[in-house]
This record gives structure tokens, sequence and C-alpha cells, in this order.
């Protein structure tokens, strides 16, 4: 099976053998841009600056699937309750995010070894807390809903009719085709008994 991403070359050369990997991820988030990377310090690419997020930021990519549903993904943002309920008014949903996988020289590391390859692109659909306690420790997340492509609901609106087939593509006859033998389906042929 081939890789379809478009994958440099270096960074499958990197892949093959021991390599340092880190996620880079942009957010049209209200107000600003912001554009964080898993290790620490700042990163350099694309003309643009990312900031060390480290172990602040989990990501989990929804699954590919060639149906409409989508597994849901989701960004896992270290927060406290303060933080939490600042953000509360701000509306997110329907706002762009996009997350790269690269490699670093070195772990945790602020320098690229290779460009980096697009993993995920859609938006913010949802948010919500998380509260978790491992014995004495609580643990507070600001849990963000992925989307990606159309949401389920307006992809399930769109509608194509044999009309709108024919004011598109005029000299397609497969439209035309169909519609007859649907046709014939519903009302199929008697011939007269004699």
């Amino acid at each position: 099976m081939a890789l379809t991403r478009g994958t440099p070359g270096a960074l499958l050369t990197l892949l093959a053998g021991h390599f340092y990997p880190v996620l880079l991820t942009y957010a049209d988030w209200p107000g600003e841009e912001i554009r964080l990377h898993t290790g620490v310090g700042e990163l350099s690419w694309d003309g643009q600056t990312w900031l060390g997020a480290g172990s602040l930021v989990r990501f989990q990519a929804p699954e590919e699937t060639a149906g409409l549903a989508t597994d849901e993904g989701a960004v896992h943002v270290a927060a406290t309750v303060e933080d939490m309920l600042a953000e509360r008014g701000k509306v997110i949903r329907n706002r762009p995010i996009k997350v790269w996988f690269g490699a670093t020289t070195v772990e945790g590391g602020n320098v690229l070894a290779a460009d980096p390859v697009v993993l995920f692109s859609g938006y913010f659909d949802s948010r919500k807390a998380s509260l978790a306690r491992s014995g004495d420790n609580l643990a507070h997340d600001m849990v963000l809903g992925l989307g990606i492509g159309p949401g389920a609901r307006s992809a399930a609106s769109i509608t194509h009719s044999y009309e709108d087939q024919i004011a598109n593509f005029p000299g397609d006859t497969a439209g035309r085709q169909v519609q007859i033998a649907i046709r014939r389906q519903r009302n199929p042929q008697s011939w007269p008994e004699t």
C-alpha cells in the first residue's frame, strides 16, 4: 500500500529508523491564532513560531472511514477550572484546526529534522470539561471535539435530482437512463392478454 499524504522523502527516511515524533497544531481560536507543538520551547516552521506545549495538549485523530459517519476526534488541553470557565463564552464551533506530524532532531526538541505532513484538517465541533482523580491528584482537561468535512447533518441534507444533473451535465445520458429504469420498475409495462 502506498502512502497518499504526500510525505516528503526526508521524513519517510526518518520514519524507517529511530525518530523523535512531534505534532504541530494550528487553531483559529476566537481572538487569536494559536500554534503549538508537542516539544519544549519555540519551534520555527512555515514562517511561523510554534510554542512548545509538551504534554499539556493531547491530540486524538478521528479514524478515517469511507461512510458518512466519522469517528470523533478530540484535543485534550490541561487547564484549571478557572481557565475553563474563562473560555466558556467563546464560540469555537466550526473554527478550523490543522495538525501536522513530523520529527525533531532530539527527543522533545524544537528543531524539525524534516518537513512535517498534514495529519488532520478539520474544525472544532464541541467543548466539554473532564475531571479525573488519581489518588490525591485531580486532573482538569478541556476536551475539544473535532469534526472533518461537512457535518453529518449538512451532508445528509444535500440532494441531487435528475434536473440538477441535466442542468449541470447536459450531454450525460446516464441519469436519464437511470430515471427510465426506475419508472419501469415502479410501473412495469403490461401487455394486453390475448
